[in-house]
């Protein structure tokens, strides 16, 4: 969502989020991608639906979690695609591949566990990280208790 910026001597600003620039050769891929292949295009602009979805739940997430979405919903968009392009785009066909509940289905659960793996991923990473973090610092501060006994006299003035 947009954050409210303040400018060096002027008023607060409205700043929009990065967001992918549009640039004249996407038109012109898009423009050629529906003139030959408007029913392929259909099925995979239905099949990454859900990954619109994910973005608009979680805007933070980070390019390596969209990759992850990606490689999931790819794996169950390769069938879909595949009928399409061997029915070189038919309308009908493309249609009823993407009403088959199955097929959306495959690819909704596709989201979510290419979400949950790399939730659970980067969770496991914390905790992982944390874990060796808490055992060198458990070395460190033997290592400091030994020198210390090493190094530090005892005080001879009690006597």
């Amino acid at each position: 969502m947009a954050k409210l910026m303040r400018n060096k001597g002027s008023a607060a600003t409205l700043s929009v989020p990065d967001i992918p620039a549009f640039r004249w050769w996407h038109g012109i891929i898009i423009g050629l991608l529906l003139a030959y292949t408007p029913g392929s295009l259909l099925v995979g602009g239905v099949l990454l639906l859900p990954l619109v979805f994910l973005r608009l739940i979680d805007p933070e997430a980070d390019g390596q979690r969209v990759m992850v979405v990606m490689f999931f919903m790819g794996a169950a968009m390769v069938h879909p695609l595949r009928v399409a392009w061997s029915v070189r785009g038919d309308w009908a066909t493309c249609l009823s591949e993407i009403t088959q509940p199955t097929i959306l289905i495959l690819d909704w659960l596709a989201l979510g566990a290419a979400w949950l793996i790399a939730e659970v991923g980067s969770m496991g990473a914390r905790v992982w990280y944390a874990e060796s973090e808490r055992q060198r610092r458990k070395a460190i501060e033997a290592r400091i208790k030994a020198l210390q006994e090493e190094w530090i006299q005892p005080d001879s003035s009690e006597d």
